[in-house]
């Protein structure tokens, strides 16, 4: 089930934390309290979060979505006057370095997932508690099927057999369906509330929802397009619609829709985000830059973060693809490329002089098939293209959409 409540991130009791002072023992127990039992867990305090944050992440055999709460980071301490000036970019690698190696810890402060029923309603009601978090369009999603009553399905199901009912009802059903999980159950409701009235935008929209959380976003975009066309100026739809384009990386159609939404409040700010990023992927540099300045300017959440963040990348993505950082770093994935192929051509004279592949040749053949891995993945990075984890993900708790799992879904823990 469901991991709920907030992780520890200091050292054991009595002995000193890394970051800080000794961590004082625990106070006593209050009268009251029996020994030798557990106490009570206490709930985190949700009013400073830093953000909220939703993505698809591997369960089993399938996917389940997970909202992760993240705290602020500690206040970092004023630079001295002998300070030398901080290079951001190394910084961005370090930090890279270490995510990369497991040295990096994030973890939030409180995870919730699709697992359970409450799931919707304790991501609203999270909202509630923290008005001023960053809050990415999927947590959107997520609260608008928090309170869906699931008394009363067996009757919907009658209902929906009923002429001049169909569609309400399937769309009452569909919903009640996400609630409790059955992602693929809603979407074939949904399909069929769409064929008894293909006029009506809600049911366009719900299976457009539907088909972005079950990674249908060919499907979610035509659904979508017809809430759209239904419905113009729906913020829900125009904001679906967008968030399927992106996911095909359709980035220019992504930015159409975006650019209408785009602002320095809440959603709005969301969607100026991805709209700068939408732009930095087209390798729109200036255009992008020009939407962080007003992103930066928001005076609500960490925003302003989060246009750093994306400054920097942006500024990354031109120095790879037109400046000195290109050439850097095609010359170091060349010598690491030579190094996989020297290391290959070694293996294999030692093999043949030692007959490996005659006596053991499924054990001998690992380290070429290795070899073999370092050399592709040198060969794409000297061609230019953007690798993974050269995105932006600066600091804990910002949103970075092309690091997250709908862009770069993780493999299954089955």
């Amino acid at each position: 089930m469901t991991q709920i409540g907030v992780r520890p991130i200091d050292g054991p009791e009595g002995l000193p934390d890394i970051f800080g002072e000794p961590k004082p023992p625990a106070p006593p127990a209050e009268p009251g309290e029996a020994e030798g039992e557990e106490p009570v867990p206490v709930a985190p305090d949700l009013s400073q979060a830093r953000s909220l944050l939703t993505e698809l992440v591997p369960a089993g055999m399938g996917e389940v979505l997970v909202t992760d709460i993240w705290a602020r980071p500690e206040p970092k301490k004023p630079p001295k006057a002998d300070d030398e000036p901080v290079d951001r970019q190394r910084l961005w690698e370090l930090r890279q370095e270490m995510r990369d190696l497991g040295l990096l810890k994030e973890r939030p402060i409180v995870t919730y997932d699709a697992r359970v029923e409450q799931y919707w309603g304790q991501v609203k009601d999270a909202r509630e508690q923290a008005p001023t978090a960053l809050m990415d369009p999927y947590s959107e999603l997520v609260m608008l099927f928090a309170g869906v009553d699931l008394e009363n399905m067996a009757e919907l199901r009658r209902n929906a057999q009923e002429y001049g009912r169909e569609a309400d009802s399937l769309l009452c059903l569909g919903r009640a369906y996400m609630a409790i999980g059955k992602f693929k159950g809603a979407r074939q409701v949904f399909q069929a509330a769409a064929k008894a009235e293909p006029q009506h935008p809600d049911v366009w929209w719900h299976l457009g929802v539907t088909n972005v959380i079950t990674r249908a976003n060919r499907d979610a975009a035509r659904a979508l397009e017809n809430a759209v066309d239904q419905s113009p100026g729906d913020f829900r739809a125009e904001m679906g619609l967008g968030l399927a384009r992106y996911h095909l990386r359709d980035y220019e159609g992504a930015e159409q829709c975006f650019r209408r939404l785009a602002g320095n409040e809440g959603l709005r700010a969301s969607a100026r985000s991805m709209l700068a990023c939408s732009l930095r992927m087209q390798h729109k540099w200036d255009n992008a830059r020009v939407e962080l300045k007003f992103l930066g300017q928001s005076s609500g959440g960490d925003w302003p973060a989060v246009a750093d963040q994306c400054v920097d990348c942006v500024e990354r993505g031109e120095q790879k693809k037109e400046g000195p950082l290109r050439r850097r770093r095609r010359i170091q994935q060349m010598l690491k490329t030579l190094a996989a192929a020297a290391g290959g051509g070694i293996w294999v004279a030692y093999a043949r002089a030692e007959n490996l592949f005659r006596d053991q040749a499924p054990y001998a053949a690992i380290p070429l098939f290795l070899a073999a891995l370092v050399l592709v993945r040198g060969l794409r990075g000297i061609s230019g293209r953007e690798m993974p984890g050269e995105f932006g993900n600066a600091e804990q708790g910002l949103p970075c959409w092309q690091t997250t799992t709908w862009m770069k879904p993780r493999r299954s823990e089955f």
